[in-house]
């Protein structure tokens, strides 16, 4: 897959954020990771029109990927998609008010299946795709 896509891995865990961008370069993705939401988010301040996704943990500390994604949003970016990841209990999240309010686009459970992120990123992104394909864009 050799897409202009450019995606942002926050997460904590350092093996995790490197996992994650090593996998997405070997698609041809660009890819930063950062393991401080609140460092990813002032990158984000400058740069966040480069980005078309990002993946962020659930649970960080400093801040929650839902809190980021609701900063986001708020601040931001109405538009860019973003994905949580979590090892945690999902039930209850979609009925928290920053959950609906953050406009998470997936969640996805850890341990992380690399084939199933590949299958979403491409679902995600299937019109965009195409259209580079038939030279749209």
């Amino acid at each position: 897959m050799q897409l202009p896509l450019s995606i942002l891995v926050v997460d904590d865990e350092v093996d995790i954020g490197l996992l994650l961008k090593q996998f997405l370069h070997g698609l041809g993705i660009n890819a930063v990771s950062f393991t401080n939401p609140l460092l990813a988010f002032e990158h984000l301040k400058n740069s966040h029109l480069n980005y078309s996704l990002i993946i962020t943990d659930l649970r960080m500390p400093g801040m929650t990927g839902i809190d980021l994604a609701y900063k986001i949003r708020k601040e931001l970016s109405s538009s860019i998609k973003i994905f949580l990841i979590t090892a945690f209990d999902i039930s209850d999240l979609k009925d928290q008010s920053n959950f609906k309010l953050a406009n998470i686009e997936n969640i996805i459970q850890k341990p992380i299946k690399l084939s199933h992120l590949k299958k979403i990123i491409n679902k995600t992104f299937q019109q965009q795709i195409s259209n580079i394909k038939n030279n749209k864009i």
